[in-house]
Formats: C-alpha cells, structure tokens, sequence
C-alpha cells in the first residue's frame, strides 16, 4: 500500500499550535504530544535531541534565541549540544505528521457531530465549523460561529444603525444624543424632514378623502355650478354696461328683502372684475334698463355660505384628525422604546445564559476528568493492594503452606464448572530466586477428573530470571496435611528438563506440571482429618540443594 500523503501547505502552515486533546476519538498516546503546549502535534518538527515540537511552538521557542530543551531537563537527559534548540536545529518529521493526521477525530466543538481523521479536520472543518466559539470585534463578546449573523444585526451594543428618517449612520450605544447635537442634526437635515412634512400631510388628505368621499364630490359639483352661475351673471352685467351695472346692484340692494343679495353681487364683482367701472355719463344715467332679479342675489349668497360652512367644517375635522395622529404618534414612540428597552434587556439575559452555559460545560469537562482521574487511581490502588497482598503471602525459603478455605462451596464450584482451578499466591526460593505457585483442581483434572483431587506445580516469570539456572531441576515435594499430623498425603518429583514447564518462562507463567491423581477424593469424603472447619492446607517444598 501506498504511503500516506501529508496534507497540502495552507496558508495557516507553522502559525498554529497543537490540535486539542479531546479531539480525539480513541485513546491519547504521549508519543502524539508536543514537548511544549502538551496537545497533539501539528506540524511536527523533530529536535536534534528527538524530542517532537509543533512548527508553532518550535519556532515560537527558538525566536529569542537557542534554548535549552525543557522535555530534556524533564527527563534527566539534558546533553550539549544536541539538547540545545535553535533556529535551523529540527527537521520536518513526516513519518509522525502521517500517523497523526490518520487518526479518527471528533470535533472538539460542543453541539457539533462531525466525525473524520485528523487531516481532514485541520484541511476543511476546523475553520469552517458553525459551532466553534469566536470573539466579537466590536464589543469583544464570545459566541458560536453560526451565531455571529444575528449578533451583528440584533445583540451587539456596538453595532451601527442607520436613522429610519435621514438615513444616516450611528452607532447603538449613541442613540440618545445631546441637544446641541439634536439641533445641528435639524439643521443639517431640514430638507429631508420637510420632505418628510409633505409625505404626512399627503397621508392626512388620502385619509380625509377615505373617510368623506360622497361629501368631497359633493362640494366639487356644487363648486362647479357656483363658477357657471358666476360666468353668466359676468355674462349679463357686461351687456348692461359698467354704470347700469352699479345701479342695478344698488337697486336690488334697496329692494324689499335684497339687501343681503345686493351686497353679495357687490362682493363678487369686485373679486372677479379686472378693474373698478368708469364713473357712469350723465347722459346714460336716464338710460333705462332691465334690473337683475332679487332671487339670483340671494341664491348666491346660499349656495357661498353652504360651501363656507363645509369648507370650515372640513378644516375642523382635519384638525381633529391631525390631534389623533399626534396622539398616536407619542403613543407609538413610547411603545417603541419600551419595546427596545425589554429586546436590549432580553438580548443582555441571553448572553449571560449562553455564557453560563459554556461556564457549565467546562465545569463539567472538568468534573468528567476527575472522575477519570479517581477511576484511574482506584485500579492502580486494587492493583497495588493485591499485591501486597501476595506480598504478605509469599514466603522465600521454598516451602509454601497454602489455606484453603471454605473448601465445600470451592469444591460445589469446581464440580459445576464456575471455578474448576484455583492458583495460590507466589512464593519463591529465596529473594532473588525462582518464583513458583500452586494450581490446584478440586474435582480433578484429566485423568483424575470427577475421581481425585488434582495438584500442579507452576514455574513462573519472576524479576531475576536473568541471574539463575535453567532450565529449572530442583526436585519439588506436594504434601495434603493431615491436620492431625498422623498421616500426611504426599507425593514428590524431580523435573524433567526437556519439558517446556521448567524451561525459562517467557510468559506470565509455565505450563503446570504436577500429579493428576493425587488425592482420592473419596478419602476426602470420609471422616478423616484432611478437612478441619472447612478448610484444608497445602504444602510444597521445594529442594535447594545446589542453590
């Protein structure tokens, strides 16, 4: 198979430090860690002195200078001048950034369930991941990735708004400004605010015609028919002539019940003629001529009070109008401060949740640790508790007494299958001699199965092996004691040396070797002293003659 490929130089090649620890999926070995910041390595480099760095942190620790290598000084191996790091003093080492970067990975992101390799999370997720926590960099705030959107828009105090009215740009925490601010932003911007005048009284006329359409048509019909009365009474008074025209106002004026109309005449006349009329000729002041009835006069003046009294009422109910849409207004304005007022509050509980709750997360990380932790130093402690328990238990003098206890419900178990072998604890020749035990099958074993009691002698793997004689010939005794000391069952021999039981062991332990038939166990049945208070004794001695 083909060699793995590193993952192609980035841009972000050496400015990085190692990956997390909990990034991986499997079990964290050392040899994956760097030297200085203790996470997996990225990039690794490779010191003289062997120790493994990330391009980061090597380059980061050599910068001011060469160094001393700390993973040296840890370790007792502290040489000059390969435990001297220095610029130029490493080399890539791609045989380890191979294996690291096949690795399976999780993301380390809390919420997130990619999965992959290393070099798949360092080339594609570990930028990109929507759940990674980034840093504002406006108010400096922490939050997730996928997060940052709504951020900027709603939850920032730092963000920047532009004014719904002139479109300017401000910033949040700047939303209430100072008088003299107010006043320089009114003078700057009275042309958008007029603008903004003219668009509320056009809402204010779509309004008015919305709520009285039939009484505006109304008054512009009526006003058409005033303007056509008023262009033929024009009409008839130029032929009459200026003067006749004077005197026949004055004389429906004087009329009986047309002094009002009179008048009225008067008024428009003078609105809609260009110019006062020439003083009359006496010669045309006997002229006769045809009065303008009474009733026209005061038809006019009707229909002038009829528009007036609507025009007026009109005006009123747009004054009354525009009350309401001011009243409204402030209401709308205070509504809309609290509203900002209770969404700034929310936003503000918001983050502190989001912040408790990332609090919460390494607390329990934290808690998850030590758990780990205790549940490591308990197994260390039942480990180290049983052997000090063999500890007590051996002896070094080659003869070894074993108890057995509770020997009827060890022996019920042995019959069923749960425990068919029992071994005793360790003991030695001497100190630094062979280490040896005892199996032992209750019901038997091979031959002897269901009819004697089995015993086996077991060489074992002990911490001096190196320094004694092989294979093992050391003729070796196995005693059932009598617990009367009248009649012992005993049973001895001498090993073979071809046989791969007393060779040096390479494992654990040897094969056992002993006496399948060594105890009838109907003898143990019987009434006999083998078996006292439920328990029996053991004993093997072992000769060291030649020791």
């Amino acid at each position: 198979m083909a060699a793995q490929e590193p993952s192609p130089t980035s841009s972000l090649e050496g400015n990085k430090p190692g990956f997390p620890k909990k990034i991986l999926a499997n079990h964290l070995e050392d040899k994956h860690l760097c030297n200085s910041c203790q996470k997996i390595l990225r990039r690794p480099l490779q010191a003289q002195c062997g120790h493994r760095f990330c391009s980061f942190c090597f380059n980061k620790t050599v910068s001011s200078g060469p160094q001393k290598c700390s993973a040296c000084i840890r370790e007792d191996l502290f040489e000059e001048p390969t435990s001297i790091l220095k610029l130029g003093g490493a080399f890539p080492d791609n045989a380890a950034r191979r294996e690291i970067e096949a690795l399976t990975a999780v993301c380390p992101n809390e919420g997130c369930t990619w999965t992959g390799i290393i070099k798949e999370y360092e080339a594609g997720h570990e930028g990109d991941c929507e759940f990674q926590v980034i840093l504002c960099p406006s108010c400096k705030e922490l939050m997730r990735a996928n997060e940052k959107e709504r951020h900027n828009e709603r939850e920032c105090p730092e963000r920047t708004l532009n004014c719904k009215y002139c479109k300017e740009p401000f910033l949040l925490k700047n939303i209430k400004v100072e008088k003299e601010k107010v006043h320089e932003h009114e003078r700057a911007c009275s042309y958008e605010h007029l603008n903004m005048l003219l668009h509320f009284i056009m809402g204010i006329k779509v309004s008015l015609e919305s709520l009285q359409p039939q009484s505006l048509d109304v008054a512009s019909h009526r006003l058409q028919e005033l303007h056509q009365s008023l262009r033929h009474l024009e009409h008839k008074m130029n032929q009459l002539g200026g003067g006749g025209v004077l005197g026949a106002v004055g004389g429906v004026g004087g009329g009986g019940g047309g002094g009002g109309g009179g008048a009225a005449a008067a008024l428009v006349l003078g609105a809609c003629a260009p110019a006062p009329a020439p003083a009359p000729a006496p010669a045309l002041a006997t002229t006769s001529f045809t009065p303008l009835p009474s009733g026209v006069g005061a038809a006019l003046e009707l229909q002038l009070h009829s528009e007036k009294t609507k025009v007026v009422e009109l005006g009123r109910r747009c004054q009354q109008l525009e009350l309401k849409v001011n009243t409204f207004e402030n209401i709308v304005c205070v509504l809309n401060r609290e509203v900002e007022r209770s969404v700034i509050t929310m936003e503000t509980y918001n983050s502190q949740h989001r912040l408790d709750q990332d609090k919460i997360e390494i607390l329990s990380n934290k808690v998850r640790q030590l758990e780990r932790t205790v549940g490591l130093r308990d197994l260390s402690i039942v480990e180290m508790e049983g052997k000090m328990r063999e500890m007590a238990a051996a002896t070094f003098d080659g003869i070894f007494v074993w108890k057995i206890s509770d020997f009827t419900k060890k022996r019920q178990d042995a019959v069923a299958g749960r425990a068919p072998a029992m071994f005793s604890p360790a003991y030695y020749t001497s100190k630094y001699g062979y280490k040896m035990c005892l199996r032992i099958y209750l019901n038997g074993d091979g031959t002897g199965r269901s009819t004697h009691l089995s015993l086996f002698f077991v060489v074992m793997r002990g911490h001096s092996d190196a320094l004694l004689k092989w294979p093992f010939n050391q003729k070796v005794t196995l005693m059932l004691l009598d617990q009367n000391n009248r009649e012992h069952i005993i049973d001895a021999f001498r090993p073979d040396i071809s046989s791969s039981s007393f060779q040096r062991p390479v494992s654990d332990m040897n094969i056992a070797s002993g006496c399948p038939l060594f105890c009838p166990l109907l003898k143990l049945d019987s009434k006999n002293s083998y078996i006292r208070d439920d328990t029996i004794f053991i004993k093997a001695i072992v000769d060291l003659t030649g020791l």
